[in-house]
Order: C-alpha cells, then sequence, then structure tokens
C-alpha cells in the first residue's frame, strides 16, 4: 500500500484533527474580514463625510481583492507549498489589518482593504486544499464541511464583538482586533500545520524524503525509505491554468465555477437582503438585525447538517439534492414576510439552505483535481464564487430600479440554486478518494496515478 493509500485509509488522528481546527480558524478570520467594513461603514463614512459611491467602492474592493487572490495569488500554493502560503497570507492579512486600524485617508483605506482581500482569498483556497490533503477518505466531507462552517462563524461572533468595540472605541479597534487575532494565527499554523505530503510527492523539494517521514511520523504514520516514482513530465509543459482548463480538467472546472459562481450570487444576495426585507415589511431595526443573526445561524446549522449526510451518502448526489432545497428556502422566505415569527423561521432556512451547498462545494471541488493543480484549481473556483458575490448586489440593484421588488427577486433566485443542481449532477467521478456510501473506503491510490 502507497503513502497516500495508507494516509487515505487509517484513523484520523491528533495532528490532522488540528489542522482541520487550523483551517477552520482561518476561514473564521474570512468571515470576520467580510463584516468588518460593513460593520464600520456608518462610522468610517462619517468620519471622512465619504459620499454612497465612495462607500460603496470601500465596501467593494475587499471583494474585488478576495476574488483576485483566491483566482491568481492562491495558484503560489502549488509552487512553494501550502504552508509557507498559509504563513504569508496570515502575516499580510494581519499587517493590512493594522495598518487599517492607523490609516489616515480614504484612498488609502481603499488600497488596504484590496491588499488584505488578496491574502484572505489566497488563505481561504490555500485551507480548504490542505484541509482535503491531510482529511482520510471516510472523513473528508465531513471535515471539509466542519471547516466551511468558520465562515458563518466568525461572522456572528466576529460581528458581535466588532459591534461593541466600535460603540466603546471607535471604528480603528474592530480592525486592531482584527490584526490581534491574525497575528496570533501565525505562530499556531507555524506549530501546528506541516507541508502536505501530496505537495511533497507531487514538487520533490530538496529533502523531500526526510520531510515527508517527518510529517508521517506526525500523523502517526511508518516512516519509508523511498520515496515513490515521481510523474513523468509532460512532453510540454502547459501553465497551471491551461492545467485545470484544458484535457479531463476543462469540463470539471466549469462545471464546478459554475455552480460555485450561481450559489455565491445566491448567498450573497440572501445575506444582504434579508434584513433589509424584514425591516421593510414593517418591522423594526432590531427585527431584521435579529433576522441576520437567525441567517447566519441558519447558515452554521446549513452545513453540519449537509456534513453529516455527505459522510454517509455520494457528495455529489447529497449536494445537488441541497442545491434543490436551498431553492426552495428562497421562494419559502418570499411568501413569508407577512408575520414576523414566519419571517424570522424563513429567514434561518434560508441561512441554511443557501450555506449548506457551499459547504458542499469546498468539500467537493479538491477532490476532482489533482495534488500538482489542486491549489490553482481551488483558487479559481472560489474566485468564481467571488466573482458572483460581487455580481448579485449590482444585478439585484438594476432590476429593482426596473421595477422589482425583493420578494420577486427570491423568487427569480431559485433558477440559479437549480442550475446549479444540474451542473453538479453532470460531474463524473472525483480524483480524491472519498468514503464510499457502506462506509468502506474507496481506493485511494488512484490520485497520483491519475496525475501521471
Amino acid at each position: 500500500m502507497d503513502i497516500k493509500s495508507r494516509i487515505e485509509a487509517a484513523p484520523m488522528k491528533r495532528t490532522q484533527i488540528g489542522i482541520i481546527a487550523v483551517c477552520a480558524a482561518l476561514y473564521m478570520i474570512d468571515g470576520f474580514d467580510v463584516l468588518v467594513m460593513a460593520f464600520s461603514a456608518n462610522a468610517v463614512s462619517e468620519h471622512w463625510g465619504l459620499s454612497a459611491g465612495q462607500l460603496g467602492m470601500l465596501l467593494s474592493s475587499a471583494l474585488v481583492g478576495m476574488a483576485l487572490g483566491s483566482i491568481f495569488v492562491s495558484t503560489i500554493a502549488d509552487i512553494i507549498g501550502r504552508r509557507k502560503t498559509l504563513l504569508l497570507g496570515a502575516t499580510v492579512v494581519a499587517l493590512g489589518m493594522l495598518a487599517s486600524a492607523f490609516v489616515p485617508s480614504y484612498g488609502l483605506l481603499v488600497v488596504l482593504r484590496f491588499v488584505t482581500g488578496l491574502a484572505v482569498g489566497t488563505l481561504q483556497a490555500t485551507a480548504n486544499v490542505l484541509a482535503s490533503e491531510f482529511a482520510n477518505a471516510k472523513r473528508r466531507s465531513t471535515s471539509l464541511a466542519l471547516v466551511s462552517i468558520g465562515q458563518p462563524i466568525g461572522g456572528v461572533v466576529g460581528g458581535l464583538i466588532t459591534g461593541v468595540l466600535i460603540q466603546a472605541y471607535g471604528w480603528r479597534a474592530a480592525f486592531m482586533f482584527g490584526a490581534i487575532i491574525t497575528l496570533v494565527m501565525i505562530p499556531i499554523i507555524w506549530r501546528a500545520v506541516p507541508e502536505s505530503i501530496d505537495y511533497l510527492l507531487v514538487r520533490r523539494p530538496a529533502n523531500a524524503l526526510d520531510r515527508v517521514n517527518k510529517v508521517l511520523a506526525r500523523i502517526e504514520q511508518p516512516a519509508v525509505s523511498v520515496l515513490p516514482d515521481a510523474a513523468p513530465a509532460p512532453a510540454k509543459k502547459k501553465s497551471r491554468f491551461g492545467d485545470v482548463l484544458t484535457g479531463a480538467n476543462a469540463r470539471r472546472t466549469i462545471l464546478i465555477s459554475l455552480s460555485y459562481f450561481v450559489l455565491m450570487a445566491s448567498f450573497y444576495f440572501a445575506n444582504s437582503w434579508t434584513p433589509k426585507l424584514v425591516t421593510a415589511s414593517g418591522f423594526s431595526q432590531q427585527d431584521g438585525i435579529n433576522a441576520g443573526v437567525l441567517f447566519s445561524v441558519g447558515a452554521i446549522v446549513g452545513a453540519v447538517t449537509l456534513g453529516f449526510f455527505g459522510a454517509r451518502f455520494p457528495m455529489r448526489k447529497v449536494l445537488a439534492v441541497f442545491f434543490i432545497l436551498g431553492g426552495l428556502t428562497f421562494g419559502a422566505f418570499s411568501l413569508s414576510t407577512g408575520s414576523l415569527d414566519g419571517a424570522l423561521l424563513a429567514a434561518f432556512l434560508v441561512g441554511f439552505g443557501s450555506n449548506a451547498p457551499i459547504a458542499g462545494m469546498l468539500a467537493i471541488s479538491p477532490t476532482y483535481y489533482s495534488s500538482e493543480v489542486r491549489g490553482t484549481a481551488l483558487g479559481l473556483v472560489i474566485g468564481m464564487g467571488r466573482v458572483g458575490s460581487i455580481a448579485s448586489p449590482i444585478i439585484a440593484g438594476a432590476l429593482m430600479d426596473g421595477g422589482w421588488q425583493p420578494t420577486d427577486l427570491y423568487f427569480l433566485f431559485i433558477v440559479p440554486m437549480l442550475l446549479g443542481a444540474a451542473f453538479i449532477s453532470m460531474l463524473g467521478k472525483p480524483v480524491l478518494a472519498a468514503a464510499a456510501p457502506s462506509g468502506e473506503s474507496k481506493p485511494a491510490g488512484h490520485e497520483l496515478s491519475a496525475s501521471r
């Protein structure tokens, strides 16, 4: 049995569980970073007397950076390694947050938010790849679903803390808090996260055998005396984007990217408009805030639920079903704003229905690519989701300017969710092993051979 097959078949060890926890914590930073500017928006706008257009640019600069970071910068994880990329990304986020706490001008804050977004997008894509490579076959889907929960938890907990800090100390304290929690993560990554064995086997850096054996010792696997034969180099080396957009990878990349695009467009529409629509329906501002909290709680429950079913049934089929359920929750919300109890319940349901497929997408996407291009592929896929999150508010705003009502848009977003189910259903078998429905692991050794 080769190295990867042993890891795939063996129970998860403490080091592997710790790596999953670190990746979830990095997703919490992502969730916090998305909301820190939203929570600080009013105070920042008053501080510099910003127009609505200037505030909009400030809010979108981080999202644009996250998209570009996921698509382009995260490719370095396939070149310098997963661990170094996480350390570099966390350092840039911490410095960006720290500088934002002392920034003297609006223009510089826009630049800092963009740069921080680049690093956050890189962190998210790389953390997802690393978690997929250290999880075993039986627990991979559950592990990746749990990692994705970090994002809504970071949004909820970070948002509550940020609100208190802004009230007590001003908006700059929120960025200082973000810098501190990210700085704390750097030594944790350094000590708790080894380099990915998948990366070491493919890239073969200096002292690869010794480095592989050190990682094997940390996950309680026996050492090896020799590394498996490396995959032969292709006659003509493509670019990394060429690798994920040609041959067998092309179809799966298109389908996964389209699925993630429509899903993130739907999620960010619901995330942005659910509290506002509750308030606009005649309920109080606090009721709108409560709806937003319930949306996030539903998002967390949705991710956990999908992880439960994904560990017992083929993830591709589970994900397609949850896309359909997500579409139904959008319809339910548009019909449930007549009473406060109905609106709050529907807010929970639409959070559940729109975020559960995100957990599934993050769980399934790494399994469709070989180690050599997994970081590049995941960055591209997640980046396309970021593009969807940016496009969604623009499209929704244009439609509402044209006379659409928000409740009509909730019905409209049923369509992309159903399209996502169709795209996922068209995917073939993954490259990386996953747990079989019976609980027995599928053969894990074919991932390296598939990359040859």
